[in-house]
């Protein structure tokens, strides 16, 4: 009996100190982990900003585009009537749009749904306004797009404010 208390001394102590040992350890190596995970990642947010940032800046370009008024001072009727202007104004909207499609992987969701929006409501006034009685000529269905236009603030404006908003919150 005395043996084994003599041999309880001695390993009792090994065995708690060994115990503290490993626990320390496998705080150690997680906490090492948990540093090397938050490395990378804040590697990552810094390689992604820029691109990030780049497609609020296409998206604000574009919203700018497809405003009513910058629209249909660039985009001139010429001879066209005003159905076959309106159908230009919309084939440039679309092309545009496409061509910033890819943009939404970058940005989130609500702006994205706010920019498709914005697009379909531009869509929208354009055909109603090429429905009016009154416009015969592209040359009228233009003049009433920039007086439309200048009515308040557009739904670009609205959308251009939200992506500033959006990108604050990044920066």
């Amino acid at each position: 009996m005395d043996e084994i208390l003599e041999i309880l001394k001695y390993t009792l102590p090994s065995v708690i100190t060994g115990g503290v040992a490993a626990y320390f350890l496998k705080q150690f190596v997680f906490m090492e982990s948990n540093k090397r995970k938050f490395e990378m990642l804040n590697d990552k947010k810094k390689q992604s900003l820029p691109i990030r940032l780049q497609a609020y800046e296409r998206m604000t370009l574009f919203l700018e585009r497809i405003n009513i008024t910058n629209l249909a001072y660039r985009v001139e009727p010429e001879t066209f009537n005003k159905i076959e202007y309106a159908k230009l104004l919309i084939s440039q909207i679309n092309a545009e749009y496409e061509h910033n499609l890819v943009q939404q992987i970058y940005i989130s969701p609500d702006c994205w749904t706010l920019i498709t929006n914005t697009k379909t409501t531009i869509l929208n006034n354009i055909t109603a306004c090429s429905m009016h009685d009154n416009l015969t000529s592209g040359k009228d269905l233009q003049q009433e797009l920039i007086k439309i236009g200048k009515e308040g603030p557009s739904p670009t404006q609205i959308a251009q404010q939200y992506i500033q908003k959006e990108v604050q919150t990044i920066l």
